[in-house]
């Protein structure tokens, strides 16, 4: 009998996090399953990453670091994916954390429900504080899988990408994450849905098995311009032209447009307005829509605020 458990290939992708990325791989080291390699890839970083990342693969043998050009997110890891040489591949952000345990109960776990995808609770870690336990991301036990999935990841994206554990072979077979600007920070849901498209099953965990750093810099500005990659992917969504995509894109667009005619900055949402008019209004509701957006910002947003008043009537 062959007990010899498959390797996991960790994919981290690094810009600028020299403060952070050496305890983010301490916490892999300390791992109670060492069946593992560590790919960072070094996102055309301009502080010190590339030097501590040089002196850690110095220090052992299992970490790989991979450079390319500023790319982002989506792009990093489809180059730590190439890279890999394990069965599994697991996501971790470069300042994000582990317990000890995290690999081995959450393969065991995976393989049992012979599940493509696994994803774990975790705590929420505000203002860099990594011993907060109060705030969770509320991941259940559950099976996600097919159309009926897709539907229930609209009401919210419900993976926390750093709990991650996903068969290689599987993300091969999706593509990879999508690479274009527009998306990234949101380039996750979108591969996630990519792979629901493909009749991945999807193992939800509830065990809090990451440490998720919410570092003490947000701002209005940064909640506003985190609309726009959500807006994007839904638009580029494939295979999904359903109800549920067409509320939640309604939904995401007419929070940002409200905040930005509040702050005097609707110009901002001039890209995105006509298609997602064109993708989430039908009928007399579209045709209105476009007009009132030919005749200015303020005919616009009274319109769209009567429309959604009758809807919710």
């Amino acid at each position: 009998m062959n007990n010899q458990k498959p390797l996991i290939s960790i994919v981290v992708p690094a810009y600028n996090c020299a403060l952070y990325v050496e305890e983010t791989f301490r916490c892999v080291q300390q791992q109670d399953l060492q069946e593992w390699e560590i790919i960072f890839v070094n996102d055309g970083s301009t502080d010190s990453t590339a030097e501590v990342l040089a002196r850690l693969a110095a220090e052992d043998t299992r970490v790989k670091v991979i450079e390319q050009p500023n790319g982002r997110q989506g792009k990093a890891r489809n180059n730590g994916i190439s890279h890999a040489q394990g069965e599994w591949v697991a996501f971790l952000d470069a300042d994000d954390l582990w317990p000890s345990n995290k690999l081995s109960f959450q393969l065991s776990k995976t393989i049992q429900a012979r599940a493509d995808v696994s994803y774990t609770d975790g705590y929420i870690c505000l203002n860099n504080n990594m011993d907060l336990r109060e705030h969770r991301f509320g991941v259940k036990d559950v099976r996600y899988q097919g159309t009926q999935a897709i539907k229930a990841f609209h009401e919210q994206n419900r993976v926390p990408t750093s709990s991650v554990l996903a068969k290689k072979k599987m993300l091969l077979e999706a593509g990879g994450f999508p690479e274009q600007l527009n998306v990234q920070n949101c380039e996750d849901y979108l591969f996630w849905v990519k792979l629901l498209l493909k009749d991945a099953l999807f193992l939800g965990i509830s065990e809090p098995l990451l440490y998720y750093r919410v570092h003490p810099d947000s701002s209005t500005s940064s909640e506003i311009n985190a609309l726009f990659p959500v807006i994007h992917a839904l638009l580029q969504m494939p295979g999904n032209d359903t109800e549920e995509r067409r509320l939640h894109l309604k939904q995401k667009f007419e929070q940002l447009v409200f905040r930005l005619n509040e702050l005097g900055q609707l110009e901002k949402a001039k890209e995105i307005t006509l298609p997602v008019i064109h993708s989430a209004y039908s009928g007399w509701n579209g045709f209105l829509l476009k007009t009132a957006w030919m005749f200015g910002a303020g005919i616009f947003i009274r319109v769209l605020w009567r429309l959604r008043q009758t809807a919710t009537k």
